[in-house]
C-alpha cells in the first residue's frame, strides 16, 4: 500500500509537534504565572484559567504548586449542558524536576481545595498531567482533569504560560 505524500504530513504532524520534555528548574524560575486554554468533558469545552505559583521543597525534587483554578464559558462549548457555568477554587500539588520512579521531568499533580465561586450543580477536579516548554519557549501543561463518576468524565486539558 503506498501512502500518498500529501497524507504523509499529516500522519506526522502530531509526533512533530508534541512538546519535548523539558528541563524543570529546581527552583522553579519562571515555571509560576497565569496559564488560559481549554479542557473538554463529556458536556463540551471549557475554558480554564490557571493562577499558579511554584515553590521549593526542601529535600526534594519535587516543586510546590500552589494557586487558582477558573473555568468559564467558551464558544466550543456552547451546545453543552454547562455551557454557561463559571467557577473557581484553590489548587495544591507538585511539579516532579527530576525524573523519579515512574515519573518524568514535569509530571504534575494538583489537587483541588476550597471553592472561591462555586456554581450550582458543578464538581471542582483534580489533575494529573504533564508540564513541558514548546519550542517558542512557553510552558504549557496539558493532561486529565479527574472530575466526575470515572476519571474518563473529563480530559485533554490544555493550557500555555501568557504572563508571569
Amino acid at each position: 500500500m503506498k501512502i500518498r505524500p500529501t497524507i504523509l504530513p499529516l500522519i506526522l504532524f502530531p509526533t512533530l509537534a508534541a512538546p519535548a520534555f523539558a528541563e524543570i528548574p529546581a527552583d522553579g524560575e519562571g515555571i509560576a504565572g497565569l496559564y488560559a486554554g481549554s479542557y473538554m468533558c463529556q458536556d463540551g469545552e471549557h475554558g480554564v484559567v490557571l493562577d499558579i505559583e511554584m515553590s521549593e521543597i526542601e529535600g526534594r525534587s519535587e516543586l510546590r504548586l500552589t494557586g487558582t483554578l477558573g473555568f468559564a464559558p467558551v464558544l466550543g462549548g456552547a451546545g453543552g449542558e454547562f455551557a454557561h457555568v463559571a467557577g473557581s477554587f484553590t489548587i495544591s500539588g507538585h511539579v516532579v524536576t527530576e525524573p523519579a520512579g515512574n515519573y518524568e521531568a514535569g509530571h504534575l499533580q494538583f489537587q483541588r481545595e476550597e471553592w472561591l465561586l462555586e456554581p450550582e450543580g458543578y464538581g471542582s477536579a483534580n489533575f494529573r498531567g504533564q508540564l513541558n516548554r514548546r519550542d517558542d519557549g512557553l510552558w504549557q501543561i496539558t493532561g486529565t482533569p479527574l472530575a466526575g463518576p470515572t476519571s474518563e468524565f473529563c480530559s485533554d486539558l490544555i493550557a500555555t504560560r501568557f504572563l508571569p
